[in-house]
């Protein structure tokens, strides 16, 4: 058993697998040590929390045997994975003894054929006498039990996994592969229908084809040259041309993006007014047309300001013309010096990608601009001093300060290769005082603050913490403005996790084009995995089916993460790709709810005001699920201390 292995390859910490699996820390690293005599629930539970079926656990091997304390032993017999997975175990229970077993993942059934004595199996609630010879198939995702009677008896168990349950619905249209101009035109017909449908109200719509020819590839180009499926990055009706056993046509409804950004009257500097003309030009492509697309272009690599170089990148990617502004670093590998117990940001996510490549993440600059609009414009210099907390490796109050130079700010943040980031990057910066402390742990020597910012970083702590903390830091009547990522609401574990899904998935799928020619080989696989990979993960997704999701997006990752990309960039077009993959690392962590802890906006409003502060303003910045204000996105906050 390589428990360690298979843990890293899901990307979980120890302290993760333990809160997954019930299973203590002390108890898991003494397996992953090889010390340990592990009983059968416990590897049960290890392999629910990664996963995995327990024979890939255990090993692939037929003899091995888990013995328990009270001599009930189990041995793995034979695995099969195609085209479902199947594993049958030897069961041998002495006489009146019981074991109780977890619930599996939802879909499992097991099949038990009583070789000698007698075994009362099943259900808690309804369990089966059987004598030798006689069998009983039951539904083992609720808690079952195995019971003998007063002689030993042997067992064969049958584990079956569900199969696949990505096929096709009752939503999704099949048809004949289309032969001639005719054939086509039908097809362009029904994604026409497709797509008036997804606009005026379906989530999304999907054709399938049958006897396509092979090779899969392409087909897909094929349905994309006949029925130029590409969409712009601002149409309500995303089209997604896809293949996995076949080709389909993925239609996705796609809420308006961005709206108008908060105007602060009293900053009027050139490069505020700059700013808000290239923010305003993306919201919609026909205000983009009105710029000139040189002039875009030259700002977005030429600028001396990073945040009008992000700005003008982005309406030009919104325009169809993906483009990396400057600011866009080759991936620089920090070094952790100093090993923690306790979990940080960088034991889930990659800190020097974050660092290298986020600058091209949806709206990263606009949410900037809309904190430099909202942030109090101080009477006196006494009072310029921020907190800002959660800085990160610095690069969102690089762009404050581009916007609000008069201010001077104390940036808080625990992770140590973050602040080796933001070390460096205001080495000559005297208005900028780094802090390597967590929110919780701060308290300001000799005065409190008369504002905080906070930008991306809520969510990566205990939300009712973060704000109780912030608040003592501020003075009274203190304000505190939040740019960060919410979810769409959620009720439960299903919910949370398809609002997961959906919410990090547009910020990928908004920026998902092809690489050039001059790319490498790489670069371009893990761009196709992505683009063959993520729109099923979406569809499945907005069909509510949580956890063929989940695993889509799992299997996705862990495909194109096994592809090396190096830390130089080929092409500068593929940075997108390096955030995706970026992205898809949080939406994992999230799923694990390691690091990632996003809630959804109206919960925190409550939670921050019973922590005492009042909202004064919020808007949804950068919208990926839902049509209200409320709904999934970036979003901006600004609360005054009660």
């Amino acid at each position: 058993m390589n428990l360690a292995r298979l843990r890293k390859r899901r990307g979980l910490t120890l302290d993760g697998l333990a809160e997954l699996s019930s299973i203590s820390r002390a108890a898991i690293s003494a397996l992953e040590n090889g010390a340990g005599n592990p009983r059968l629930e416990t590897l049960w539970s290890l392999a629910n929390a990664l996963g995995i079926e327990f024979g890939e656990l255990v090993g692939a091997r037929n003899d091995v045997e888990v013995v328990e304390a009270d001599g009930i032993s189990v041995r793995l017999i034979d695995r099969q994975t195609r085209p479902r997975t199947v594993e049958a175990f030897l069961l041998d229970l002495p006489a009146n003894a019981k074991r109780h077993a977890d619930a599996h993942v939802h879909g499992v059934s097991e099949n038990v054929v009583v070789l000698s004595g007698a075994i009362a199996v099943g259900p808690l609630s309804t369990p089966m006498l059987l004598h030798a010879g006689q069998s009983h198939q039951f539904a083992a995702d609720v808690p079952h039990i195995y019971s003998s009677g007063a002689e030993p008896s042997r067992a064969i168990v049958t584990i079956i996994y569900p199969e696949d349950d990505t096929a096709l619905t009752s939503e999704d249209q099949e048809l004949e592969w289309p032969v001639g101009k005719d054939e086509w035109a039908n097809v362009r017909a029904q994604l026409n229908r497709a797509r008036i449908e997804v606009q005026n109200g379906y989530a999304h719509s999907r054709i399938t084809f049958k006897s396509a020819p092979e090779p899969l590839q392409s087909a897909i180009r094929l349905i994309e040259d006949e029925l130029a499926t590409r969409s712009g990055i601002a149409e309500t009706a995303k089209v997604f041309v896809t293949g996995n056993r076949t080709p389909a046509i993925a239609t996705f409804y796609r809420t308006t993006q961005m709206r108008p950004l908060p105007i602060n009257e009293q900053l009027a500097t050139p490069l505020i007014t700059n700013c808000r003309e290239l923010a305003n030009a993306a919201i919609t492509p026909w205000l983009a047309k009105k710029v000139d697309a040189d002039d875009l272009h030259a700002k977005s690599q030429n600028s001396t300001h990073i945040i009008e170089a992000a700005l003008a990148a982005e309406v030009l990617t919104r325009l169809g013309r993906p483009t990396v502004p400057t600011g866009i670093s080759q991936k620089q590998v920090t070094p952790k010096q100093s090993p923690l117990m306790d979990r940080m940001f960088e034991d889930r996510i990659d800190v020097d990608v974050y660092e290298a490549y986020e600058l091209v993440h949806p709206a990263y600059a606009r949410q900037v601009l809309a904190v430099a609009e909202t942030l109090p414009v101080f009477a006196t210099k006494s009072d310029q001093t921020i907190l800002d907390v959660g800085t990160g490796p610095g690069l969102p109050l690089q762009m404050l300060l581009e916007l609000r130079p008069e201010l001077h700010v104390v940036a808080i943040d625990p992770s140590e290769i973050a602040n080796v980031h933001l070390s460096r990057r205001f080495a000559d910066d005297s208005r900028v005082q780094a802090v390597q402390a967590s929110i919780i742990d701060y308290r300001p020597a000799d005065y409190l603050f008369d504002a905080a910012v906070s930008i991306g970083a809520s969510h990566h702590l205990d939300t009712k913490q973060f704000l109780s903390s912030i608040h003592e830091c501020l003075a009274a009547e203190g304000v505190l403005v939040i740019a960060d990522e919410m979810l769409a609401p959620f009720r439960d574990r299903r919910e949370r996790n398809l609002a997961l899904v959906t919410h990090h998935l547009w910020y990928i799928l908004d920026t998902l084009f092809d690489l050039p020619a001059s790319s490498s080989e790489a670069e371009r696989a893990v761009c196709d995995i992505l683009k063959q990979g993520l729109p099923p993960a979406m569809s499945l997704a907005l069909s509510g089916r949580s956890e063929a999701a989940t695993r889509q997006v799992r299997e996705t990752f862990k495909a194109a993460t096994d592809i090396d990309l190096g830390n130089a960039l080929v092409a500068r077009e593929a940075a997108f790709n390096r955030f995706h993959l970026l992205e898809l690392q949080a939406l994992v962590a999230g799923l694990d709810y390691e690091v990632e802890q996003k809630t959804y906006p109206a919960r925190f409003v409550s939670l921050a005001e019973s922590n005492g502060f009042s909202l004064l303003q919020h808007r949804r910045i950068y919208a990926t699920q839902g049509d209200g204000s409320y709904d999934a996105g970036t979003h901006l906050f600004v609360m005054v201390k009660r």
